[in-house]
């Protein structure tokens, strides 16, 4: 018998192991650092988004909306919000002011009325109206005590600050330089909180909210007229009652 020979099979393959990449050139630092710096970025434009003000937005939506802005060619600069502001106030200022002097004469008007026109200055300024009644009518010199003459003014008054309700009353007293040293009022701070404190309890006996009212005695520190002639010390001796508007302080 013939010795039957067998297939001939092929070798089997032979598989040639690759070498891993080789890090040591630090490739893979690039790309974290990449993902990093990506990541702060976003962060950055949340923190960014999250810290703006209304009118910056509004700035900034109107330069995007301009298409010469968008291509990058900006014919003229963002207007800063700050300037708009001082212009936008300047505009309303004339406003403010005819309505400083319609506050003034409605004021001058009433005392005119009420037969005080002489005796009382009022100024208005912006948010505040002042009425500085002279010491001579409401006090004798050195003395705190109200006069029948001053209770009498201030009962006119009443009215007039009764309507005002809406406003916090500051009632200031204020003397000139001279010194003053008695038992009763040691220097002129004593004088003239003692003044401011006597109007404020005179005016709540006849119905102005306590609330509303403060005083305060500045003795010589807010003149008005030069302490060196015996007129501007006269003018310099008042009590003031400061009606402050609504948001003044």
């Amino acid at each position: 018998m013939k010795e039957r020979r067998r297939a001939h099979l092929p070798p089997p393959p032979q598989w040639e192991e690759e070498p891993l990449p080789d890090d040591s050139d630090g490739g893979w630092l690039i790309i974290y650092l990449d993902v990093m710096t990506l990541m702060l970025s976003l962060f950055v434009l949340l923190l960014a988004y999250s810290t703006y003000s209304e009118e910056d937005y509004k700035v900034l939506t109107r330069t995007l909306s301009n298409p010469v802005a968008v291509r990058g060619q900006v014919t003229a600069p963002v207007e800063p919000v700050l300037q708009r502001k001082n212009q936008e106030a300047a505009i309303d200022k004339p406003a403010e002011i005819a309505s400083e002097r319609q506050m003034e004469e409605q004021f001058r008007s009433a005392l005119q009325s009420q037969g005080l026109a002489d005796s009382i200055e009022v100024t208005v300024s912006a948010n505040q109206v002042n009425i500085q009644i002279r010491e001579s009518i409401l006090f004798q010199l050195g003395r705190a005590e109200l006069t029948a003459e001053g209770e009498g003014v201030l009962v006119k008054l009443v009215p007039l600050l009764s309507s005002a309700g809406d406003h916090t009353l500051s009632i200031e007293g204020h003397t000139d330089s001279s010194p003053i040293a008695t038992p009763q009022f040691p220097s002129n701070w004593e004088l003239s909180a003692q003044r401011a404190t006597g109007v404020l309890r005179f005016l709540l006996s006849q119905g102005i909210a306590s609330e509303r009212m403060r005083a305060v005695g500045y003795a010589d520190t807010q003149p008005l007229s030069d302490n060196e002639t015996e007129e501007g010390r006269a003018r310099n001796r008042r009590v003031s009652l400061v009606l402050h508007l609504p948001g003044d302080e």
